[in-house]
Parts: C-alpha cells; structure tokens; sequence
C-alpha cells in the first residue's frame, strides 16, 4: 500500500537512522551540515530529508505536535522501511535538579488513557528500546551534555493536559491534583509525542528511543531562549547521528 502522507517513499530513500522532529523549520537546521541531502517529501506537516552524516545515509522527518500526526509520520516510516526511529525534541520539568538546556532520556512513558486504544489496551507498556538508548546516552554525555533519565508523561493536552493556565475567562480550568499525582508517582517530565513512538515501535518491532532537550522547568518558570535552543538541538542531533552510525 502506497503511504497516503509520506507519499512515494521508498525503503532506499531512508537512512540508518531516521530522526523525528516536530517543528518542520527543524528539518532545515538539522541536516544543513550534512552531505548529498535530498528533499523527499514535504506535504503539510510533514517535511522528509536524507542525507550523509559521516559517509553514512540518515534521514530526519518532522511530525508536527501531538498523537494525530506523529501516529501517521510513525507508521508510514515504519511501513516504508525506517531502520531506528528517534525523536529529538523538547520538554518540559518539574523537578528542581533539572536544568533548562539539559537532556532528558526517557526509558519509559506513562500517558493519558485512550492513547492508541485501537493499537493496544491501556496497560501496555510504552517503553524504549534498550540498547538504543544507552548507545545514545554515552554519546550524549561525551558530546558534553549533562543527562538525566526517567519515566516522562506524553499527553494529549498542551494546556490543561499538563496543568498550563489560559487567559479565557469561561470554561474549564487546570486541576492542580492532577499534577500532583504524577509528581507523586515520580514522572520527570511532560511532552507530547513520546508515548506514540514507543507504542508503535514496541509493536511493529523497530528499535525507537527519545532524545529530549529540556526547555522549561516550570518549578522557577527559568525557559532556554530560542536561539539557544535550536543550537541545543543541533549539538544533541549530531551527537544522536554520531551513535548510530558508529
């Protein structure tokens, strides 16, 4: 079956390594230093780019936010061949230990009820792949970055899913118990696309891992400027490259 998204992708046009990113403007800044890039798709959201990174072929695909699309961008790479699916994105933290422009590795994620319901019950375990992950965290602490690891919570909410206030004045506002219980329960940080990944990576068998750059940690509101964010992005992406191609 053709993909209906990542229209006319064939198994050679992926890397050994396919990199997920949100932010389509992402794609661009990541794989500007590579070699032999080859713009493969790019169809609303969705932004597909190959190239060499050391001699060897990856790729970096953009997912936009959330389960809707990142559920469709991860089965279409896996239906097209994806070798190792990684997600580089961002975070939020709670946890006072935790500084802004520090990388969180996630083994496992616990998430709202009903995600993928029709993949799978809401028992099942969303967890990374193993050895991946600990290849990824040498290299992530060689490149000079200071690591942390834990349980994260993917949800399908931005604002009160993760207890954000708005300024509308009508209408439902956050329940402060509902992060009290996931801090009680030792949940490390909050994202929105994890969850998804090892989910379906986890069922159709491709090694899936998380690389997360913590933005803000919402205990002091302390937020890493933008220009210094994407530039966190870029250093954590080659160090990501670097461990998968070794």
């Amino acid at each position: 079956m053709e993909n209906v998204h990542l229209k006319t992708i064939q198994p050679s046009d992926l890397g050994e390594v396919t990199l997920l990113v949100g932010d389509p403007g992402r794609v661009e800044l990541i794989s500007q230093n590579w070699e032999d890039t080859r713009l493969l798709l790019e169809n609303r959201e969705f932004i597909l780019v190959s190239g060499k990174w050391k001699g060897k072929i990856v790729s970096i695909c953009s997912t936009g936010i959330g389960l809707g699309s990142t559920e469709i961008a991860v089965i279409e790479l896996i239906q097209s061949g994806a070798k190792k699916l990684i997600r580089l994105g961002g975070c939020g933290t709670f946890e006072t230990n935790m500084r802004t422009g520090d990388i969180m590795l996630n083994h496992a994620m616990a998430r709202d009820k009903g995600i993928l319901a029709n993949y799978v019950d809401d028992n099942y375990p969303a967890v990374a792949d193993f050895d991946l992950l600990q290849t990824i965290k040498t290299q992530i602490k060689h490149a000079g970055f200071q690591v942390h690891s834990g349980i994260g919570m993917t949800t399908q909410s931005y604002y009160l899913g993760q207890g954000r206030a708005h300024e509308i004045e009508n209408g439902p506002k956050p329940d402060p118990s509902m992060l009290n219980y996931w801090k009680d329960r030792h949940i490390t940080n909050y994202e929105m696309e994890t969850a998804i990944l090892y989910l379906l990576a986890s069922l159709y068998q491709i090694p899936a891992a998380n690389c997360l750059v913590i933005h803000v940690n919402r205990s002091n509101d302390e937020w890493v400027p933008d220009e210094a964010y994407q530039k966190l992005h870029q250093k954590a992406a080659q160090a990501i490259l670097d461990a998968c191609t070794a």
